[in-house]
């Protein structure tokens, strides 16, 4: 479980092995059974508890305030957004039940009636407003979440439970834009946020919150949608991935996620592993800014040749994951190009590459964090096969953050660029227009104005072929290092039923344990 594209573009499920405090696990309880069949083929509990252990749980508990999507996983089960993706990755009605575009900049809503918040307040157009002009406010504490509102400028109630939603701009994902805003009870708004005020429309509500360490949920049993199976859970954060993987063995924790892959695999004989798509592309980008002879396509392209991909992904990857055909989306994202291929392994025609481009003598280090340093490492391998000297070199999140967004001193650069919280290209911003003073990782004006193009474009079939193009110019370009699509791992035990859904997230109301 990392964070890169969100922070603003970094790896999701990454930055979870970067996460604080180890912490007491709870013991596991269950109460009433029914006839129903869950998990493992026993019956599905209807009282059950269950404990959910990560390297970090989220940074703050107003889902707002969060600094990264380590925390999704607590913020969808306490609260609800407009709309949600489902098992297939398409919006799907949540809090909103119907939309239509009133036009290019404004989209009406209508709003599920019935539903309250923990605190008993109801839910209406009036709460959505607020929470948007929060966000919109210019408070500091919600940057993060700001960025995700792209063009979004302001909220009218038109009735008690209708609004529109305008943008500045035409957005062609403002829907799934809206899967990212958390609806909090409008009573939060200016107070103090603790255990006692949080208050969602989720099917769990907070009991107990120790920052960093743990959070404890109960059913909130007016929810407009119910958890039937479990009745209390605890999300607990163990930092150290082996003392998670032990937590897991030793059924301390029910279920486990942002376990490394090997460590994963080394529990799939007594546990179940799920292994969804990350939503991400694990590569290196190239920044010629710090060695020059990057910016020959040539040398590229020869560094992609030198990497053998099959091996990355059962090496680097522990088998999670899937070759890349050197484009950054995979099949089924909108705009993905089955036209293209990735590029062959093949170091003898790399280093020939090398030799025509001038360029036999390269060093170039690879930066990157301590939840990659094994895959950074097998680069290095790759990479020293051709003649090109390489090392790994770590630096805590705040410092790659600087390296990512504000300026590199390496010429390598291993990272993860999600798309999943999106579900969309526009995620990918590393690579589109830049900012002055915000490193740029790929020079290319024309990829950068069609990155402008598609986030206005609204007609899908026009959309999805500017994509494409997108992708051809990176390929052609050989602009990043692609090494391949990384899959998440969910380990949980035999007697508990995930079921993932579209956003790889564990939702609690979906959730069947049984005896």
């Amino acid at each position: 479980m990392t964070t890169f594209e969100t922070l603003p573009n970094l790896s999701r499920r990454g930055l979870l092995g970067l996460g604080a405090g180890a912490t007491a696990v709870w013991a596991l309880a269950s109460c009433a059974t029914d006839d129903s069949s869950g998990g493992g083929g026993g019956k599905a509990l209807t009282g059950a508890t269950i404990t959910l252990g990560s390297t970090a749980i989220t940074s703050a508990i107003d889902p707002h305030a969060a600094t990264s999507n380590v925390g999704r996983t607590y913020a969808i089960n306490v609260f609800d957004a407009l709309v949600a993706f489902d098992g297939d990755g398409k919006i799907a009605p949540s809090l909103a039940t119907e939309w239509n575009r009133a036009d290019d900049t404004t989209l009406e809503l209508t709003l599920r009636d019935g539903v309250t918040f923990h605190s008993g307040a109801a839910f209406d157009g009036a709460a959505v407003q607020a929470n948007v002009e929060r966000i919109l406010s210019g408070d500091p504490a919600y940057s993060l979440l700001v960025g995700r509102l792209g063009p979004i400028t302001g909220v009218e109630v038109v009735e008690p439970l209708k609004v529109r939603i305008s943008t500045s701009s035409p957005d062609p994902i403002l829907l799934n834009r809206l899967t990212m805003i958390d609806i909090v009870d409008p009573a939060m708004i200016g107070a103090d946020v603790s255990v006692e005020t949080i208050s969602g429309t989720g099917p769990f509500r907070v009991v107990g919150y120790t920052p960093s360490q743990e959070v404890r949920l109960e059913r909130f049993e007016e929810a407009w949608q119910p958890s039937e199976s479990i009745k209390s859970a605890t999300l607990v954060a163990i930092s150290d991935p082996s003392a998670l993987a032990i937590a897991a063995r030793a059924g301390d924790v029910d279920a486990a996620f942002g376990l490394p892959p090997d460590q994963a695999n080394q529990l799939a004989s007594s546990h179940e592993v799920q292994t969804p798509s990350a939503g991400s592309c694990a590569i290196c980008s190239l920044i010629p800014d710090v060695e020059p002879k990057l910016a020959d396509p040539r040398v590229r392209e020869a560094l992609n040749m030198a990497i053998n991909h099959e091996e990355f992904v059962e090496a680097g990857l522990g088998g999670h994951g899937t070759v890349s055909t050197g484009q950054l989306l995979q099949p089924g994202y909108q705009g993905y190009d089955e036209a293209l291929e990735g590029f062959a392994y093949d170091p003898d025609a790399a280093k020939a590459l090398l030799e025509e481009a001038g360029a036999t003598d390269l060093e170039l280090p690879i930066v990157t964090t301590s939840f990659f340093k094994a895959q950074a490492e097998i680069v290095v391998g790759y990479l020293a096969a051709i003649g090109v000297k390489s090392r790994v070199e770590l630096q805590d999140i705040s410092a790659f953050l600087g390296t990512l967004l504000s300026k590199s001193d390496f010429p390598l650069v291993y990272w993860q660029t999600d798309y999943f919280d999106l579900q969309d290209i526009l995620s990918v911003t590393r690579f589109g227009p830049q900012a002055p003073g915000t490193q740029l990782h790929f020079d290319s004006p024309e990829y950068a104005a069609l990155y402008e193009q598609v986030a206005v474009e609204l007609d899908e079939t026009k959309r999805a072929e500017l994509i494409r193009q997108m992708a051809g110019i990176l390929r052609e370009e050989a602009g990043v290092l692609f090494l391949g699509w990384p899959k998440l791992a969910f380990v949980h035990a035999k007697n508990v039923d995930l079921r993932l859904g579209g956003s790889s997230l564990i939702n609690l109301q979906q959730v069947v344990r049984t005896a």
